[in-house]
């Protein structure tokens, strides 16, 4: 289920695993629920004690505080099961497993949970693998985007651990944004990743004012808050590599690694930026969906453009975007653009593609239906490849190199 309800969700877990995380959460001393009921009972009793506390607090004499400290548990009641749910799935159950790779309890744990249920487990019982997992897979998701560049720097450089070093390293990341009208106030968060000994920075700087509607108490209501700016860097001794995510261009980008050099490998750093690996696009303006080799070899049924994007060479500012039937049977989107552009010579000669969604199907096993999965590229270098699993991340890598896009050498960032 891709759109979260948490009463949906607590639904598809099991009785152990849904016992652990609602006895040890801050809501448990709220909730009346008899774990000796029958089994097929146990969510509806879960969902029903969950309600009742939400409705004790429309007529109920409490103080202030106790007001919001019940308010406070419903949510996060309700986030970490959300959260647990953006984190019940193939690429997430493998970072658990690198992270937790020696650890025979999270092994034994997984044989017999399913992903929602394997997510949880971890909250429960591997909190801060849980959470370094969490801000790993949120930072891939980031890169490629419009606040992501990779630069190299010295190779082999130790990254403080300690607090002070690490606070005093956000704070003066928090003053770059004063001058846009940020607070003063941050939060830093550092995890590592066994599967390459990188190590990760998420500092969270308290943003500009801004006035925001919202509904509370079922009352609609204006307030004014400020929301975190969220930078991140992740540093991989092994090559000097050192990916940043940061608001307000090339500047805070060099800036934040100076302060990372400061402050947190103590070295004066002379980073130079990695150019994105650009995809050849153009490869796929003739509608050729079928390489040289076999894709039998890598596991895939078909592959097509589900949406095609064109510029007219040299003319700015003008785009042609063409979008397919999803069924794999009608036209793509390279036979619609040959069939309704009108050009004088070729397409080839007078058009540029500069984007393109790319629907890949896997092959039929067995009795099951046939899968697939969707990534968008851009000429420009980015992708959504990272978001995909890791199985489905290689055949995509490998679909983009059959097709000429991609280089066989080059890895996609």
């Amino acid at each position: 289920m891709k759109v979260f309800n948490h009463k949906h969700f607590v639904r598809h877990i099991s009785m152990p695993t849904l016992q652990d995380f609602t006895q040890a959460h801050v809501l448990a001393a709220h909730l009346q629920i008899d774990w000796t009921c029958p089994v097929d009972q146990i969510h509806q009793l879960v969902n029903d004690a969950v309600e009742s506390v939400e409705v004790s607090l429309i007529g109920a004499e409490l103080s202030k505080l106790e007001r919001e400290t019940l308010e406070h548990a419903l949510y996060l009641w309700y986030d970490d099961l959300r959260r647990a749910h953006l984190m019940s799935n193939d690429y997430a159950t493998q970072e658990f497993l690198t992270a937790c790779s020696d650890d025979d309890q999270v092994l034994q744990a997984f044989a017999s949970r399913d992903g929602r249920e394997k997510a949880l487990w971890m909250m429960v019982n591997r909190e801060k693998a849980f959470r370094d997992a969490e801000l790993h897979i949120a930072f891939k998701a980031k890169t490629n985007g419009k606040y992501w560049k990779k630069h190299r720097i010295q190779s082999g450089l130790t990254a403080s651990s300690e607090r002070v070093n690490l606070e005093t390293f956000s704070a003066e990341v928090a003053t770059l944004f004063k001058k846009s009208g940020g607070g003063g106030s941050s939060h830093v968060e550092y995890s590592y990743r066994n599967a390459d000994d990188s190590v990760q920075l998420t500092i969270y700087v308290e943003g500009p004012v801004r006035a925001i509607s919202h509904f509370s108490k079922q009352r609609f209501q204006r307030i004014t808050t400020r929301i975190a700016l969220e930078t991140a860097l992740v540093y991989h001794p092994a090559t000097g590599e050192i990916e940043t995510v940061v608001n307000g261009g090339s500047k805070n980008h060099m800036a934040v690694l100076a302060l990372f050099g400061k402050h947190v490998v103590r070295t004066d750093l002379q980073p130079q930026e990695i150019e994105k690996t650009r995809y050849k696009l153009n490869e796929l303006r003739d509608g050729l969906m079928e390489p040289f080799e076999d894709w039998n070899t890598c596991g895939v049924q078909q592959v097509r453009l589900r949406r095609a994007q064109f510029t007219p060479k040299g003319v700015s500012g003008i785009s042609v975007r063409f979008e397919a039937s999803p069924s794999k049977e009608e036209p793509d989107a390279i036979h619609l653009a040959l069939e309704f552009l009108k050009f004088k010579h070729s397409l080839e000669a007078e058009f540029n593609m500069d984007g393109a969604t790319v629907v890949v199907y896997t092959q039929t096993k067995g009795d099951k239906r046939v899968g697939h999965f969707s990534f968008d590229v851009y000429s420009s270098g980015s992708s959504t490849i990272n978001n995909l699993t890791v199985q489905n991340k290689q055949i995509a890598q490998t679909v983009l190199q059959a097709l000429g896009v991609l280089d066989a050498e080059v890895t996609s960032a």
